[in-house]
C-alpha cells in the first residue's frame, strides 16, 4: 500500500498559514477568563481521553477536547481554537506515542476544519444574544449548522484522503468493511460538536454552567469506548484471547497499510495441532480448551515482536510475521516458533505432547491478497503433514483446489442425476483359497470423468469425505450393492457382497435403519451382506463407532476389519468387535515370499485370526507363489489379479460358473515355509 506525501504536506502547510494568520485573535480570548476554563478543560479532556488499544492513527481517537476547542471558535475565533486544538493533539500524540510526522498532520486536519468552519461563521455572523426576531434565531441556528457540517465535510474528507491507499484496488467487500471503520469516529465527532453552541452559550450566562457539560461528554466517551470495545471484541478469539480470522485479516491491512513499510513483504503461517481431535475425544472437551489456552500462550511467547497471532477455529492457528518478509527468512522462523510450541503439557495430572504442522505464504510472491495468501499457506500446511514435516513453504503450481472443485462437482452431479454410465459399482471377486472356488465379491467404486477419462477412487474419496456428498455416494453404493446381490441371491448365487464404509458412515443415525429398508426391499438375508470398517474408522470415536456396531451386529449384517495391521490398537479391536472377518493388507501380502518380515507378520495374523474363530482375507495375490504361501499359512480367502479384476455385476455369474481358479498345489516341505533364510512353520 501506498500514501502519497502531497496531500498531508498540503495539509500541514495550509494549517500552518492559519494559524499564523489568526494568531493575533489570542491576546484578546486571553483576557476573558471563560476561555481559559474551556482551554483547561479542553487540555484536561485530552489526558483523559480513551485510547483504542488497536488505536494506530490520531483519526481514530475522538477526544472530547474537540466539544470546547469548537465552543471557543464560536465564542473568540479562530486562532485561539486552532491553538487549543494544536495542544490537544499534542497530548494526544504524546499518549499514543504517535510519530511527530503523523501528529503535525492531525493537527493539520483541525486546523483547515475549523478554517472551513470559521468561513462559514463569517458569512453568517451568528449573534444570538442580540437576535431581535424569529428571523434572527433561524438564520444563526442555520450559521452554526452550517460550520459544524463544513467542518465534519472537511475534516472527514481530510482523514479518508489522508489514509494509506492500497495498491490493488480492494474489492467491494472490503472498501465497505474499510470505511465502516470510521462510522462510529464520525458519529461520535458530530455529536461533541453539536454539544459546543449549548456550551458556548452557558460560557457566556454564567461561567459556573461550563461544568455541567461533563456528565454528557463523559456519556459520549462512554459511547466510543463501547463502540471501541465491541469491535475489539469482533477481532477476538473468546477462549484464548487472540485474535480470530477476521482480526487476522484487520493486521494484514494494517501491515500494508504502514507507510514506513516502504512496501516489504509479509509471511503467514499456518498451523494445525497434531491429534487435538485424540485430546478431546478421550479427555474431553474442556481439557481440550485447557490445551488450546495453553498453546496460545506459547504462542505469544514464542513468536517475534511485531508478530500477530490468531486462533482461526478448532486447533487451527494463524500468525502474521510483518519482518520475515522473504522467502529465505520465513523457514528459519517458521522452525523457531515450531521448536517453541513442540513439547508435552501438562493437563490434569498428564503430560500431552503438542507438536503442529506449519504451512508457509510469503505475501507477494504467494498471494497479492489475504484470501489467496490463507489458502496457499493451507495448502503448504497440508503437505507438510503429508510428508510428515514440521514445516513447508507453498509451492508455487501446488494449488489443485481447483481441480479438486471441479471433481467434487463433476461427481455430486453424477450423484443426483445417477448417471450410471459416470459411476457405476464394480465387483472384486473373492475365492477361497484351497479350492479357487469364488465364494463373495467386494462392491468397488469405478467413476468417468466428463472427458471420458477414470478417476482413481483413491483421488475421488480424497475430495468427497469431508463432504455431504459422502453421504450420498455410500447410499448409492449400498443401494446398488444390495439390489445386486438379492439379484444374486434370487437366481440362486450364495455370494456374501462386501461393501466398504467411511468413518462418517459409521457415525450416522440412519444407517442401521437404511440397511434394514434396503435388505428387505430387495429380499436379502443379511448374512449376503458385510460392511468393511477400518482400524482410523473406529479410532476417531470408539464409544460412537461400538453403538452403530452392535446395531449391525443385530441387524445381523457381517462385519470385516479391513487394511489390518496398519493402524492402531489392532489386538484391542480384535478383542472388543464382534468381526467375522479380518483383511490383511496387500502391503504385507505382497512381499511375503521375498521378505520374511512380511512373511511372519502375514502368518502371525492368520494364526491369530484362526484362534478367535475368524475368516481372513489376503488382498493384492497377483501370483501363484504368493496364493500358494497363503495356503499353507491357512488363510480362509483370496482376493487379487491372480484370480480377477473388479468386474461389471453382468461378468460375475459366468466367472463363477467358470469354476473361479483350479486348487492350489501344496508347498514342498511338507507345510514348511522357506523364507528368506528364516522358516517360518504353520
Amino acid at each position: 500500500m501506498r500514501r502519497s506525501a502531497a496531500l498531508p504536506t498540503a495539509l500541514a502547510v495550509i494549517g500552518g498559514v492559519l494559524a499564523v494568520l489568526s494568531l493575533a485573535q489570542v491576546p484578546l480570548a486571553a483576557q476573558k477568563g471563560p476561555f481559559w476554563v474551556m482551554a483547561v478543560l479542553a487540555l484536561g479532556a485530552s489526558a483523559a481521553t480513551y485510547i483504542p488499544p488497536s488505536s494506530t492513527t490520531l483519526g481514530a481517537v475522538v477526544s472530547p477536547s474537540l466539544c470546547f476547542t469548537f465552543a471557543i471558535l464560536l465564542c473568540w475565533d479562530l486562532g485561539p481554537a486552532i491553538l487549543v486544538q494544536g495542544l490537544s493533539v499534542v497530548i494526544i500524540a504524546v499518549r499514543t506515542r504517535l510519530p511527530w510526522r503523523d501528529a503535525v498532520v492531525g493537527a493539520a486536519r483541525y486546523a483547515a476544519a475549523f478554517g472551513a468552519a470559521y468561513v462559514v461563521l463569517l458569512l453568517g455572523q451568528p449573534d444570538p444574544f442580540h437576535a431581535l426576531s424569529t428571523v434572527d434565531l433561524f438564520t444563526d441556528t442555520i450559521a452554526v449548522i452550517g460550520a459544524v457540517l463544513a467542518f465534519l465535510a472537511v475534516y472527514g474528507w481530510s482523514v479518508v484522503a489522508t489514509m494509506p491507499r492500497p495498491e490493488h484496488p480492494p474489492v467491494a467487500g472490503r472498501q465497505r468493511e474499510r470505511m465502516s471503520t470510521l462510522r462510529d469516529p464520525a458519529v461520535h465527532t458530530t455529536a461533541l460538536m453539536m454539544m459546543s453552541p449549548v456550551l458556548a452559550v452557558a460560557g457566556h450566562v454564567s461561567i459556573g454552567f461550563v461544568p455541567l457539560v461533563i456528565m454528557p461528554l463523559y456519556a459520549v466517551e462512554r459511547m466510543a469506548r463501547l463502540s471501541e470495545e465491541r469491535q475489539r471484541a469482533a477481532l477476538t478469539d473468546t477462549l484464548t484471547g487472540l485474535g480470530n480470522r477476521a482480526g487476522l485479516q484487520t493486521a494484514f491491512d494494517r501491515a500494508n497499510a504502514d507507510p514506513l513499510r516502504n512496501g516489504r513483504g509479509l509471511t503467514l503461517l499456518l498451523l494445525d495441532l497434531d491429534g487435538f481431535k485424540y485430546v478431546n475425544d478421550s479427555l474431553g472437551h474442556d481439557t481440550g480448551d485447557q490445551l488450546l489456552v495453553a498453546v496460545a500462550e506459547r504462542l505469544r511467547r514464542g513468536v517475534p515482536e511485531g508478530a500477530a497471532v490468531a486462533r482461526l477455529g478448532g486447533d487451527e492457528f494463524g500468525i502474521l510475521l510483518p519482518d520475515e518478509a522473504d522467502l529465505d527468512g520465513s523457514v528459519p522462523a517458521a522452525n523457531r516458533i515450531s521448536a517453541a510450541l513442540n513439547g508435552p503439557v501438562p493437563l490434569n495430572g498428564l503430560e500431552v505432547e503438542v507438536t503442529a504442522a506449519i504451512g508457509i505464504a510469503v505475501y507477494p510472491p504467494h498471494g497479492d491478497d489475504f484470501a489467496t495468501l490463507m489458502r496457499h499457506a493451507d495448502i503448504a500446511m497440508y503437505d507438510a503433514k503429508h510428508d510428515n514435516v514440521d514445516v513447508a513453504l507453498y509451492r508455487l503450481g501446488a494449488d489443485r483446489h481447483p481441480q479438486r472443485l471441479a471433481i467434487l462437482d463433476q461427481f455430486r452431479q453424477a450423484i443426483v442425476t445417477e448417471d450410471r454410465r459416470a459411476i457405476a459399482v464394480h465387483y472384486q471377486p473373492q475365492a477361497d483359497l484351497s479350492t479357487g472356488r469364488i465364494v463373495g465379491v467386494e462392491a468397488l467404486l469405478r467413476w468417468t470423468d466428463a472427458n471420458g477419462q477414470p478417476v482413481s477412487p483413491a483421488e475421488v474419496i480424497s475430495v468427497i469425505e469431508h463432504t455431504p456428498v459422502m453421504h450420498q455416494l455410500t447410499d448409492r453404493v449400498l443401494d446398488d450393492a444390495i439390489a445386486q446381490a438379492g439379484q444374486w441371491h434370487a437366481a440362486g448365487l450364495r455370494l456374501r457382497t462386501s461393501v466398504n464404509v467411511s468413518i462418517r458412515d459409521l457415525f450416522r443415525d440412519d444407517l442401521v435403519e437404511r440397511l434394514r429398508c434396503r435388505l428387505a426391499e430387495h429380499r436379502l438375508p443379511a448374512r449376503q451382506l458385510q460392511l468393511e470398517i477400518t482400524e482410523s474408522a473406529l479410532m476417531a470415536d470408539p464409544g460412537r463407532a461400538m453403538r452403530t456396531v452392535a446395531a449391525l451386529r443385530d441387524l445381523g449384517v457381517g462385519l470385516a476389519l479391513d487394511d489390518f495391521g496398519t493402524g492402531f490398537s489392532s489386538l484391542q479391536h480384535l478383542r472388543m468387535i464382534p468381526l467375522d472377518e479380518i483383511k490383511i493388507d496387500r502391503s504385507f501380502v505382497a512381499g511375503m515370499t521375498s521378505d520374511r518380515h512380511d512373511n511372519a507378520i502375514v502368518s502371525s495374523v492368520i494364526a491369530l485370526a484362526g484362534t478367535l474363530g475368524l475368516r481372513t482375507v489376503a488382498e493384492g495375490i497377483e501370483d501363484e507363489p504368493t496364493r500358494r504361501h497363503l495356503q499353507a499359512a491357512g488363510c480362509s480367502l483370496m482376493q487379487g489379479y491372480l484370480l480377477a479384476p473388479a468386474l461389471p455385476p453382468d461378468r460375475i455369474a459366468g466367472l463363477v460358473a467358470a469354476g473361479g481358479l483350479p486348487a492350489v498345489a501344496p508347498l514342498p516341505g511338507n507345510g514348511v515355509l522357506a523364507q528368506a533364510g528364516s522358516p517360518v512353520r504353520r
